[in-house]
């Protein structure tokens, strides 16, 4: 029980520590209780200004194309992954909140799409949706059936709904609804199992959106690469009017973090001293732990205890360059529990 205790102290300070130390670039604060990572923006002074989200009164929402707006859920930054809620009913109506724009509609200059892990739900639909052809699903088992008995009651008198799978071109940046010749309303369903059998309790409509990698920086003046340590501004070889903050040699732009990270040591003498200075930090943190401990653990409990604190010791590194990024963090504390668990070798 003690053991189980240590490691998740030593958890707790590994994530802390790492929260802590890694940013680089300026990231947004807070909106409400909900972290903004870089690189969403919320305003111009911070995060990427092509990665723009909105926070009013405490609540993020999502801006998509003729002025409609979703409101975020939830924000994945390791996968970089955006939840959305899609609109609802009008009214009394089984038409959708968002028909003025014709559904959810993104702008495909921007840096956002919608994935393939939406289940959509067209209802309202015109027979004109009988001659599409699969993936599209409009047959009288849909599940959209059930949706609509349990959840749409609105949509009852209408006879013909309609099922599809994102992905593909024709839908990474639009769900389309419209009065004639289609569907007037429709709802999304974020990794809806194929072989899932539709209960009366279905799960919340979401709507799952993700953002490409950024870019590193612009700039105008050296002063602007200035929050970004190891960087100069260059110009854009990819665009001569645009200069950018690119990263110093050695250093490799990190564009999940938003830093310099330095390039990983190589095969030489300044290896051989890395990994003397990491023998000795382990060996520090073991004498930590209370011996009685050491004396009742395995020596995979010990390796475990020390794997953990060598990476909490990673997160502190004076070098803010060579501090792991957070999704190196949260890979490095999976496979450790994978090990401990017994589900990967050591040596793998």
């Amino acid at each position: 029980m003690k053991r189980s205790v240590l490691k998740i102290l030593i958890l707790i300070v590994t994530l802390l520590s790492c929260t802590k130390f890694s940013s680089a670039v300026v990231r947004c604060g807070n909106c409400g209780r909900t972290p903004v990572p870089y690189p969403l923006s919320t305003d111009p002074n911070c995060g990427d200004q092509a990665y723009k989200i909105r926070c009013t009164a405490g609540t993020l929402w999502f801006d998509a194309l003729n002025k409609s707006s979703y409101m975020i859920t939830d924000i994945n930054p390791l996968t970089q992954r955006i939840i959305i809620r899609p609109a609802g009913l009008s009214g009394k109506t089984c038409i959708a909140s968002d028909m003025a724009t014709e559904g959810i509609q993104l702008d495909d200059n921007l840096p956002f799409n919608i994935t393939s892990s939406n289940t959509i739900l067209l209802l309202n639909c015109s027979d004109a949706m009988l001659h599409l052809q699969a993936p599209i699903n409009c047959s009288s088992n849909s599940i959209c059936h059930d949706y609509i008995n349990n959840n749409a009651p609105l949509c009852k008198s209408t006879s013909l709904c309609c099922v599809f799978k994102t992905g593909g071109s024709q839908n990474s940046y639009v769900v389309k609804v419209h009065i004639n010749g289609g569907c007037a309303a429709y709802q999304s369903f974020v990794n809806l199992d194929t072989h899932w059998v539709p209960t009366k309790t279905w799960p919340a409509p979401a709507m799952e959106l993700e953002w490409g990698l950024p870019q590193e920086p612009t700039c105008k003046l050296p002063i602007d690469c200035k929050p970004l340590l190891h960087s100069k501004c260059l110009v854009d070889p990819m665009n001569s009017g645009q200069k950018r903050c690119f990263c110093n040699a050695g250093f490799d732009w990190d564009p999940v973090n938003g830093l310099c990270r330095r390039e990983k040591c190589p095969h030489g003498r300044g290896c051989k001293h890395q990994k003397k200075q990491t023998m000795l930090i382990a060996e520090r943190l073991m004498d930590a732990v209370d011996p009685v401990l050491k004396e009742k653990a395995t020596n995979l409990d010990l390796e475990t205890m020390k794997a953990l604190g060598l990476l909490a010791a990673a997160c502190l590194d004076e070098r803010r360059q060579n501090r792991p990024s957070m999704k190196e963090v949260a890979d490095e504390i999976e496979y450790i529990i994978s090990v401990a668990k017994g589900k990967v070798s050591a040596e793998g």
